[in-house]
């Protein structure tokens, strides 16, 4: 008989596939970016709070997207953060290591770093901590 208590099991997938990525960043060209969650599914929202803490190199596999998927992939998990329970991502936010890949392109632009800043109060964002 299940008590309906959930387990944390460390080693759980933390590191997206293209995907998982993919869809996300279908979603936020197609969704209203305002209420993210009525363009989600229950299962998908569990399943990606996981990624809000992922691994050392966990977003590695976003280096083959475009800057302007990456762009997207930042302002969807900026916007997650903000709405979606349990996607709190704070000093591991998904955001840093996607901003890390533009940077490293020299594709990060002042208005991409103001807009992240209008749209959260995660103050890691979008460089991580000092």
């Amino acid at each position: 008989m299940s008590s309906g208590v959930s387990v944390w099991e460390p080693g759980g997938a933390t590191r997206p596939d293209m995907e998982t990525l993919k869809n996300y960043i279908t979603v936020m060209r197609q969704a209203d970016v305002t209420d993210l969650a009525a363009s989600m599914s229950r299962a998908d929202i569990k399943k990606g709070a996981a990624l809000m803490k992922p691994g050392p190199d966990a977003f590695s596999v976003a280096e083959s997207l475009s800057d302007a998927e990456i762009e997207t992939l930042i302002r969807f998990f900026t916007l997650a953060e903000m709405q979606l329970s349990g996607w709190d991502g704070g000093q591991d936010s998904p955001v840093i290591p996607l901003v890390r890949i533009l940077k490293a392109r020299g594709a990060f632009k002042a208005d991409l770093r103001r807009w992240i800043k209008a749209n959260t109060d995660n103050r890691f964002l979008p460089y991580g901590a000092l």
